[in-house]
């Protein structure tokens, strides 16, 4: 962590300062015309692919804090790498259905030989979603009731998924239940939509580097977060 951040209240204004820079892009671009918003929000546009960027600066910064002890977590940056497949599309584009669709693995028309990698792989993602909760839950929930920074910008990053994942079709999940969604709020659901899910990788950024650097050489790698 850099020494103008040592402060922890440094930190949460950090925070707060990019989640006002994020609500006013949300702003600007939810008033410029259709054809703009589209260029800039588009599959492949410029905030998607920021958003691949920001993942990948993230898997840097781990692998420069941890130097060598990386390894031991391994199931860190292999998330986080997961995290930007998914914002390229990779899950879809590589899987006949998607490795995340329950039809890759039960419909018709995928060759066993894919549904083996595909269910190889989902099974490598779910071990190390497990793991990380396994080994880092409990020292993340100590640092985030003690107020530190990194911990609340991790759970805004996560806050941010489910929230945008929410967002994402939101007139379309609303039709079963009888509730119509206008034009012009279905838009802005998916101005605030995109943009926002630049905000995951950024928030997981500043997590990193909010982190209060390494714990005493007796302490495991995984329990890092101790140090608060």
């Amino acid at each position: 962590m850099t020494q103008a951040l040592a402060s922890p209240r440094a930190g949460w204004w950090v925070i707060l300062a990019l989640i006002l820079a994020f609500a006013a892009q949300m702003v600007v671009v939810n008033g410029l015309p259709a054809a703009t918003q589209t260029a800039l929000l588009a599959e492949g546009g410029f905030y998607e692919s920021l958003s691949v960027v920001g993942y990948l600066l993230c898997i840097l910064a781990l692998v420069w804090s941890l130097r060598g002890a990386v390894l031991r977590v391994w199931y860190l940056p292999l998330v986080l790498a997961v995290m930007a497949a998914r914002e390229l599309d990779l899950d879809k584009i590589l899987f006949t259905r998607g490795l995340f669709k329950a039809r890759q693995y039960t419909g018709e028309g995928v060759p066993l030989g894919e549904r083996l990698i595909a269910g190889l792989v989902l099974a490598l993602i779910v071990t190390a979603i497990l793991l990380m909760l396994w080994r880092h839950a409990r020292p993340y929930l100590t640092a985030l009731f003690r107020g530190r920074a990194w911990a609340g910008a991790v759970l805004l990053g996560i806050g941010f998924t489910v929230a945008y994942k929410l967002l994402d079709g939101i007139a379309r999940k609303l039709a079963p239940l009888g509730i119509e969604v206008s034009a012009d709020a279905e838009r802005t659901a998916f101005v605030v939509e995109e943009i926002g899910e630049l905000g995951i990788p950024v928030m997981f950024l500043v997590a990193i580097l909010l982190w209060p650097g390494p714990a005493p050489a007796t302490a495991h790698p995984t329990n890092r977060a101790h140090r608060v």
